[in-house]
């Protein structure tokens, strides 16, 4: 199988350029804050390399087109990363980046291990037959008390009035998650307005009697009018559309307005391409011309080596492939000098 390099396809001079004025405002944004408020602030900014951030970039191959077997890749991959801090990433999309975000929310929460099938609370992917309910509630225990809240709720295969939006902080090394759940062309749900979730994040309660979907949003609101405004803000938005044969991401207009909106309020955008499924689906699941507006090209499609043995289902992972997932992103914001780690 002929795979793509890792790095971008975006000129890395324009590319530099970009990141290099998103670095000096979120730096002149921090001095004011801390100026200001005697606090530190929520945006990440670089640090001077130390041993643990060379060892995150050198934690996964930065260039994998000559690589043809997943044995191969997976022996170059370094589990044994230092733990990042002052982390904030939003991801968005559907399955696919809930189960990468639930695997990084447990290495953060368990100092440093990744999930692994012989660990007693290991993720598994959610069974059909077990109801959705309990599948938010067994994450969320697994994850406590480090996700304050997800927002969740789904009945059976509805898509339509499904929502998902989990939040995790975990204090000691101030790394905060966020996954927001996106299917196809329907709009992101929740049950709150930002400005709320941001008054009361540390002490959210899903209380099931106290729900009204405050907001329906598409791609661009849900960047606009909820991502940009919560509070500490994001430093990272990852977002990927998935397999949907509908999604409106497609749209060369939407794809403008998703980097622009995120540029906007100074938030890193990195479009991550879908994984390979194992069995190739006649979908258009990649959007290639994203990795040529966004900031950060994530590009994935060393996931078409994966092994049958290493698939849940046709589209989704067992360990360690989301863990070799995250190691990739942060070994590439770490190449990237916008990542801080504990030396």
């Amino acid at each position: 199988m002929s795979l793509l390099p890792i790095q971008s396809t975006q000129p890395q001079s324009l590319r530099r350029r970009r990141l290099a004025v998103i670095l000096i405002t979120l730096v002149a944004l921090s001095f004011i804050n801390l100026q200001e408020n005697n606090v530190s602030n929520h945006l990440m900014v670089w640090i001077p390399p130390s041993r643990g951030l060379e060892a995150l970039r050198d934690a996964f191959p930065n260039d994998v087109s000559n690589i043809t077997t997943y044995q191969d890749l997976h022996g170059l991959v370094n589990f044994d990363i230092p733990m990042p801090h002052d982390l904030n990433i939003v991801f968005m999309g559907d399955s696919l980046t809930r189960y990468q975000y639930l695997d990084l929310a447990f290495f953060l929460s368990r100092n440093g291990t990744w999930d692994r099938e012989d660990h007693d609370e290991h993720f598994e992917i959610k069974d059909e037959n077990m109801p959705w309910n309990s599948f938010f509630t067994f994450t969320d225990e697994v994850l406590s008390p480090f996700e304050n809240l997800c927002d969740c709720s789904r009945f059976g295969k509805n898509k339509d009035t499904a929502r998902e939006n989990r939040y995790f902080y975990e204090p000691h090394d101030n790394n905060r998650l966020t996954f927001l759940l996106k299917f196809g062309h329907r709009p992101f749900r929740s049950s709150w307005d930002v400005s709320y979730i941001n008054e009361h994040s540390d002490s959210l309660v899903n209380d099931p009697q106290n729900v009204d979907i405050a907001q329906t949003l598409n791609w661009t609101e849900a960047i606009e009018d909820f991502v940009c405004k919560m509070m500490p803000r994001p430093a990272f938005f990852v977002f990927n559309s998935g397999l949907w044969a509908d999604d409106e991401l497609v749209e060369v207009d939407v794809q403008t307005k998703i980097v622009q909106s995120l540029s906007n309020c100074n938030i890193i955008s990195v479009y991550k391409t879908t994984t390979i499924p194992m069995i190739d689906e006649p979908k258009n699941h990649n959007r290639d011309e994203m990795c040529q507006l966004a900031d950060i090209c994530y590009n994935v499609s060393w996931t078409g080596l994966v092994t049958p043995d290493k698939h849940a289902d046709n589209v989704h992972f067992t360990p360690p492939i989301y863990s070799m997932l995250n190691i990739h992103l942060l070994s590439m914001l770490a190449s990237g000098e916008v990542l801080a780690v504990n030396s």
